[in-house]
């Protein structure tokens, strides 16, 4: 990727702070971005049954200790199924792998099962699960499962295969697939080589089979994630098709070592990373212990858009993740790999990393890294290029002060994410100032969410959900968020705490669902940020 860096690598900028004026000189990254565009997709094969394949020998031949088409055993399609307005259709689907046959366990990414929409109202009515007898041939739906377990965070989901598909339930005896091999993923690094199972998805192009196939994928390096210690997903050389969504990622010798995830789920999205096996061990354990008739009941939330819900909705198909920073970083073949994510520094801070995901934007795109101190246009920071990165890619980069030179200065650092003259993404850092509590104000009920993050509908006793729409500020460094929801004073609801994914001011919204509609009084809910009270407001409902 070429980049202009606007306008020399030195350059003296007037820094408007809050008490007073100061002069520094900044270094706006070393004139190149690292950018690690993903290398394409890889070739994938259908799995095929061969004869006379033998495996686990102890020959020098590359062949694996476990085959592909044993492996595709325990890999299956799921396929999140709505009948109901009286007609069956698939809304969303992905792939997953079996980690525990006789519990009937499947392990897969959260986003594939989300039971809800960006409405707030019920995504679907099934999870149906195809199966691979590794012939080559298409999954079969023959089973349903339901969500036990979830980590919203890290975005993985644990199903219990429970009954036939649209049948009667079944007993563990009567589920025969295979589970994968746990394995390890803590000394993966870049350049290992790991074997990468998904089906292609139901809505991709050109996809003339949704038999099961794999990829042979690389390690590139590992990222990291604020508010959570060590590696969280590994980056890979291949771009692969959105119904790898869920599916795993199997070591050279055929231990399951991860996850695939994309950075945003979406049809049109390729799925580039994975997250490690050891991030769901806690999940899948919880999981075995469930009673049988216990399910998932998921937060329902706002998905802020990463520029706000006041950018324009676009439907251009570019999508930019909200940017990351991080204090340090280390360098591998010339890429930056960024660790100990944060959002508040402290006062003294020298090099300020940063890094996003660009996804969809056309090569020749216009994009520029916009910076802000305090709401004002650093324009000697700032930078513009012209984008070639392909259909996917990571930008990092870094902003800091020359050696033996004053630190950053303290306030607010924005970094906006512009393409083709749109604000596509925005994230503000926090070096050296205290904040002011956060607030929450305007609070709003209702029952259906718009694009923009307001009510389109007020709440009513037979609606599914009822949602509490209100407007924050000061939450630029918050870490958890959790609500409680209460019905004439008798308690309804109380989510897990989740990463808060907004911004430091903002639109967002919360609320309780009920497929058998909600019921009349009055309805209380009760936000905490951080284990806070921040909001509590109630309304009659009839």
């Amino acid at each position: 990727m070429s980049r202009m860096v606007l306008p020399s690598l030195l350059a003296m900028i007037a820094l408007a702070l809050v008490a007073c004026d100061r002069a520094s000189e900044l270094i706006p990254g070393e004139g190149e971005p690292t950018a690690e565009p993903t290398a394409g997709a890889v070739t994938a094969t259908p799995i095929v049954l061969p004869p006379d394949l033998e495996t686990g020998t102890d020959t020098p031949t590359p062949t694996p200790a476990i085959a592909d088409h044993e492996l595709a055993r325990s890999v299956v399609q799921i396929q999140a199924i709505d009948s109901s307005s009286g007609f069956v259709r698939t809304v969303r689907d992905g792939s997953g792998v079996i980690v525990d046959r006789e519990a009937g366990l499947i392990l897969t990414a959260y986003p594939v099962v989300r039971p809800y929409l960006s409405s707030g109202a019920r995504a679907y009515t099934s999870i149906g699960i195809g199966v691979n007898d590794g012939n080559g041939g298409s999954p079969r739906l023959e089973y349903e499962a339901d969500l036990i377990a979830a980590d919203d965070l890290l975005g993985l989901a644990v199903l219990r295969v429970t009954r036939e598909f649209q049948g009667d339930p079944i007993t563990s005896d009567e589920f025969t697939f295979p589970g994968a091999e746990a394995g390890d993923a803590s000394g993966l690094g870049p350049g290992d080589p790991l074997r990468l199972f998904g089906h292609p998805g139901l809505e991709q192009e050109g996809a003339e089979s949704q038999a099961l196939q794999v990829t042979g994928g690389t390690v590139t390096g590992r990222r990291g994630e604020p508010d959570h210690s060590g590696t969280t997903k590994l980056k890979l050389d291949a771009l692969l098709p959105y119904g790898s969504t869920g599916g795993p990622a199997f070591s050279s010798s055929g231990a399951l070592i991860g996850v695939l995830v994309p950075e945003q789920y979406d049809v049109g999205a390729p799925v580039t990373q994975v997250r490690p096996l050891n991030l769901a061990t806690d999940l899948i354990d919880g999981a075995r212990g469930l009673p049988a008739n216990v399910q998932f009941i998921a937060p329902l939330r706002a998905e802020e858009p990463p520029a706000g819900f006041d950018a324009p909705v676009l439907d251009d198909g570019i999508w930019v993740s909200r940017p990351l920073f991080a204090e340090s970083a280390t360098t591998n073949a010339g890429v930056l790999d960024l660790y100990d994510y944060e959002r508040g520094f402290l006062s003294g801070t020298e090099e300020l990393f940063f890094e996003f995901a660009v996804q969809g934007a056309p090569d020749g795109a216009a994009i520029e890294e916009r910076w802000l101190l305090n709401g004002v246009l650093q324009d000697s920071l700032s930078s513009s290029y012209t984008w070639d990165g392909g259909d996917f890619a990571l930008v990092a980069d870094q902003i800091g002060v020359p050696a033996a030179a004053a630190a950053l200065p303290n306030g607010r650092w924005t970094l906006e994410i512009v393409v083709n003259e749109v604000v596509r993404a925005r994230s503000t850092a926090i070096v050296g100032i205290d904040l002011d509590p956060p607030v929450m104000f305007n609070p709003v009920f209702g029952s259906v969410a718009g694009a923009s993050g307001v009510s389109l509908a007020g709440p009513t006793s037979g609606a599914q959900q009822i949602l509490l729409f209100f407007d924050y500020a000061g939450m630029d460094i918050t870490q958890g968020v959790r609500w409680v929801v209460l019905l004439n004073g008798e308690l309804m609801y109380q989510s897990p705490e989740i990463r808060w994914p907004g911004g430091g001011t903002g639109r967002f919204w919360v609320g309780y669902s009920n497929e058998d509609g909600v019921g009349s009084g009055r309805w209380d809910f009760q936000v905490l940020v951080d284990g806070e009270l921040r909001l509590e407001s109630a309304w009659d409902v009839f």
